[in-house]
């Protein structure tokens, strides 16, 4: 009988090892995504986590906007969640109170942003406790008032802060949607969600070269369906500078630990001059201040949201 030599068997034989283990390595996702809940204050909030095949870096928390919620930050195609993850990151998002999964008071007079300031800080102490490590917490427009009054009055559980489209002291509310904002304070009613068309003047713009919308019609579009009805009184505080200058303004200049701050400007309710004045007075000596002249309020989901996620992975390279 002819016998094939010991070498080629050794050979097919590993060759059969390895192309046995290659569908079960190739059906294993890049991405794995796993959901939680923290409660504080007796409210249940619900986490979105996600972590790549090798998350050896710094923890990220994701501070969503308003009228918004966790899925903001792992947005169809345009994934912020996805872009850390594949990075080495441990990134957590999660929905502030009265927002997406987490749980829905009968009256959202009882949601301001002092209470949600607690859901970040629940979430921020549930990281620290499992990993070790204090997260960078990045948030955006409101996300980023709250990520502000964290680091100032738990620094222990931030290690690094973003602020994306976050003015100093107070968002700048456009003339055109001054009487609607004015109406629905005044009406009693305790949450607010504004249509398509003025969610679009609020948080995107038109580029200034091209004469595009800086979002997609399908992309706002998908935008607009993640969308709720939001808490009046935060949003009110949003607008205030009285709640600003009691609360808010205080803490800028108490946080110290790394920042970056960042805005488009072509946004219309924080812009070049708020965002510059809000780096101007941070406590923070290593900081970072960027402004993309072609994008507005949303630009980590405007259509050239991967060139502009750069400057994150700039940033958190140093942790």
């Amino acid at each position: 009988m002819y016998r094939l030599p010991i070498s080629l068997l050794r050979f097919l034989g590993l060759a059969m090892l390895v192309m046995n283990t290659l569908p079960a390595r190739a059906q294993r996702p890049v991405v794995q995504s796993s959901d939680f809940h923290v409660v504080t204050d007796g409210v249940s909030i619900h986490v979105h986590r996600k972590v790549g095949a090798e998350p050896n870096k710094v923890p990220v928390l994701l501070i969503h906007g308003t009228w918004g919620d966790g899925r903001t930050w792992d947005f169809p195609g345009r994934s912020v969640m996805d872009h850390l993850a594949v990075r080495g990151y441990d990134v957590y998002a999660l929905d502030l109170r009265g927002m997406g999964s987490s749980d829905h008071p009968a009256s959202y007079f009882s949601i301001d942003i002092g209470n949600r300031v607690n859901d970040a800080a629940a979430v921020a102490s549930y990281i620290v406790a499992s990993t070790g490590r204090a997260p960078v917490v990045m948030g955006w427009s409101q996300g980023g008032v709250i990520t502000g009054l964290l680091a100032a009055s738990a620094p222990q559980l931030v290690a690094g802060v973003g602020f994306f489209s976050v003015p100093k002291d107070g968002f700048f509310v456009p003339p055109a949607l001054l009487p609607v904002l004015l109406g629905i304070i005044s009406s009693g009613v305790d949450r607010f969600l504004p249509t398509l068309e003025e969610i679009r003047e609020v948080a995107f713009g038109t580029d200034p070269i091209t004469g595009k919308p800086t979002i997609s019609a399908d992309a706002l579009a998908t935008f607009f369906s993640l969308s709720e009805p939001d808490s009046v009184l935060a949003i009110e505080e949003e607008a205030s500078s009285v709640f600003f200058n009691a609360y808010v303004v205080p803490a800028w200049p108490t946080i110290h630990v790394p920042a970056l701050v960042v805005d488009g400007a072509l946004d219309p309710i924080v812009g070049v001059d708020r965002a510059q004045a809000l780096f101007r007075v941070l406590g923070s000596t290593n900081k970072q201040l960027i402004i993309f002249p072609r994008n507005s309020h949303g630009w980590f989901l405007e259509d050239n949201h991967d060139a502009n996620l750069r400057v994150v992975d700039q940033f958190l390279s140093q942790f």
